[in-house]
């Protein structure tokens, strides 16, 4: 009997001690708040205030076109982009537009743009390539393959095996090893109309 009255009697002291310990370090370290909190709650409180732009920072903007050219152009401190804040830079370069803001190196300002088209040099620019198993011409360089202009009446089968390799390559062009490149350009790769067209004379007898 007097055992079990003994066990019982430390049982309540361990359990006091611990409540008493617990109370210790909520009081310490909880401040009144829970000791463990969501991760929602954790960021709420993590906010990175970003500086104003000041009038000697850098700021620069940048067209990327899908032939990899870029255009980029610097905009003067006069510019009322000056003392703006980053939440009005984000509204004026808003991201779902396409823009992208790189404040990654210090004092500069890369304000990005990806064009979904050639640039205005590679324009004009015309290559040969395949399309749905014919030849076919394609808007700019070697290398972007978007743009169909016009699909020739000549069946990629009727072409003699080493043509047909040469245009699988002008297809998989990034793909190639620098000779190949520009063995591909000056087959298939034209400035204008005038140089396209008269490389297209020479397919005139597979023409269906």
């Amino acid at each position: 009997m007097n055992k079990r009255y003994s066990n019982q009697k430390l049982y309540l002291v361990v359990a006091i001690m611990f409540f008493l310990g617990f109370a210790a370090v909520y009081g310490i370290y909880g401040k009144g708040q829970p000791l463990y909190k969501s991760l929602a709650a954790v960021k709420g409180e993590i906010t990175i205030v970003k500086p104003k732009i000041k009038a000697d920072t850098v700021i620069k903007k940048e067209i990327r076109y899908l032939c990899r050219d870029k255009v980029n152009t610097r905009i003067p401190t006069t510019s009322d982009l000056v003392g703006m804040d980053f939440t009005g830079l984000v509204k004026k370069f808003p991201p779902e537009k396409g823009w992208n803001i790189d404040d990654t190196v210090k004092n500069m300002l890369l304000l990005a743009r990806v064009e979904k088209q050639v640039c205005p040099y590679h324009r004009e620019f015309r290559h040969l390539g395949i399309n749905e198993g014919y030849l076919a011409v394609y808007e700019g360089p070697l290398g972007y393959n978007y743009k169909v202009l016009q699909r020739e009446d000549i069946s990629i089968d009727s072409l003699p095996p080493e043509i047909q390799a040469d245009l699988n390559m002008a297809m998989d062009y990034d793909n190639q090893g620098q000779d190949n490149q520009g063995m591909l350009k000056a087959m298939f790769e034209f400035e204008n109309e005038i140089q396209l067209n008269s490389t297209l004379e020479n397919f005139d007898e597979f023409r269906e």
